[in-house]
């Protein structure tokens, strides 16, 4: 049973990430080596990126990797861990589901923020610079929810705090591509 949980983690976690990366990252060379050197350039001059998407995927990627795959070596062990919030469902998977969600955040976040830095002396710029750090803090403080145990289905409630996080992300992600658009014709 170990070995189901441990694939079916690694699968849910991982999954997303790995099909952008097979689908739109691996078939050019120049993508996949902007993907690799993305974590190096990232903390030297985040606002000049200008190929968002990939280089959020690069980071997104880093940190699910680093952040989740020690819990998912766990999972192959002779006992399960169940979430102290939700008693019925196992730590390992509550953690895949937040991997995923963070993944999809980062990159998210680093299209909002490339975007905000590029727009700074305006006030949309700062605007969205605001939301990015905001909530980057919200999500991060929704997780403790999932080792609450005097908040009964704090895992529930953290997926759907970041699950709305994504949305609102999304919204100004496709708002701003609009706008750009509207530029170009």
């Amino acid at each position: 049973m170990t070995l189901y949980t441990f694939f079916g983690c690694l699968l849910f976690a991982y999954g997303p990430i790995l099909s952008i990366f097979l689908l739109s990252i691996a078939p050019n060379a120049q993508y996949v080596l902007l993907t690799v050197s993305s974590i190096a350039i990232q903390e030297i001059c985040r606002w000049g990126f200008y190929l968002m998407t990939l280089f959020g995927y690069g980071y997104a990627l880093t940190n699910a990797s680093v952040g989740y795959i020690s819990l998912l070596v766990e999972s192959i062990g002779p006992g399960v861990m169940m979430c102290p919030s939700c008693p019925q469902a196992s730590l390992y998977f509550i953690y895949a589901i937040t991997t995923t969600l963070f993944s999809l955040l980062h990159i998210g976040w680093m299209m909002i923020a490339c975007e905000g830095y590029s727009e700074l002396p305006q006030k949309k710029g700062y605007l969205k610079i605001i939301w990015v750090i905001l909530s980057h803090y919200g999500a991060s403080f929704a997780t403790t929810l999932n080792s609450s145990t005097s908040v009964n289905y704090g895992c529930i409630a953290s997926i759907f705090i970041c699950l709305f996080i994504i949305l609102v992300s999304l919204s100004i992600i496709i708002h701003s591509l609009k706008s750009k658009f509207k530029l170009l014709h």
